[in-house]
């Protein structure tokens, strides 16, 4: 994963469970849609597994499938290895990768998980290609991300100036991404959109939320800049909202891909 700009995936590391931790039903409903079309089972991978958001909780809910993780980024590994190690996961283990090069023999995995890292790739074919090498016949692969038009629907992106153009102008669209799997020995499965509630007591809350950068897309700004568009996304927000509680969806669309020609 190299097409990283000026994004400092350690700064993402710090409390990431916090800044990205979904309400309880939702992160289950999520996790739901992943055994039912993912099949997962056997051996799975979960490329750029950050600190085992999605991995340990899958671990755990399935002992007897074992999870593999890669991530480039120290913090996060770091993070992943002691959320492992605090639930005493024996079937879950993370380590160093360039997702361009997997550090896996051929036809490994049963199951492939990448999300939201897609935009974190200088050669998504090339990765792609990887994980085709890495998947067993039949394999399922789930691509989480966001439409474009799903960006720009996401209150903490639209509301803040220049970051939904910067976030369309990294993330490849449905289409692209579908164009390339398909291109390369994957068919599409199931495409479902799922949206979970972020819930906010107050403007201030969300405001101190964003000054964390919960997303990668905010270290693109300079310091300078970042802090001036924060002012102007509060007076936004407290324009749209007045006072009380925030609630708003994160829109994402799940793509399940099916291995289907055989190499």
């Amino acid at each position: 994963m190299s097409n990283l700009q000026s994004v400092d995936l350690s700064e993402l590391a710090l409390d990431y469970d916090a800044k990205r931790r979904m309400e309880s039903q939702d992160f289950e409903k999520l996790l739901g849609y992943m055994l039912h079309y993912g099949k997962v089972g056997g051996d799975a991978l979960e490329i750029g597994c950050g600190p085992g958001y999605y991995l340990a909780p899958l671990a755990q809910r399935l002992p007897k499938t074992r999870f593999y993780g890669v991530d480039i980024t120290d913090a996060m590994l770091a993070s992943a290895k002691d959320k492992m190690h605090q639930q005493a996961l024996t079937n879950c283990s993370v380590a160093k990768g360039d997702a361009h090069y997997l550090p896996f023999v051929d036809h490994a995995f049963n199951f492939v998980l990448m999300s939201q890292v897609l935009h974190y790739f200088e050669n998504l074919p090339m990765v792609i290609a990887e994980v085709y090498r890495v998947t067993k016949a039949e394999a399922r692969v789930l691509v989480v991300t966001s439409s474009h038009l799903q960006l720009k629907s996401q209150l903490d992106i639209a509301l803040f100036p220049g970051l939904a153009k910067r976030d369309t102008a990294r993330i490849p669209s449905i289409e692209e991404i579908r164009y390339l799997f398909e291109n390369d020995g994957f068919a599409v499965v199931a495409a479902v959109e799922f949206a979970p509630t972020f819930r906010f007591p107050s403007i201030e809350a969300l405001v101190e939320r964003t000054a964390l950068k919960p997303w990668s897309s905010y270290q693109l700004f300079s310091p300078e800049e970042f802090t001036r568009r924060l002012r102007i996304f509060k007076g936004k927000l407290h324009k749209k909202f007045g006072d009380g509680e925030i609630a708003y969806l994160f829109p994402q669309t799940l793509l399940f891909f099916q291995k289907v020609h055989h190499s």
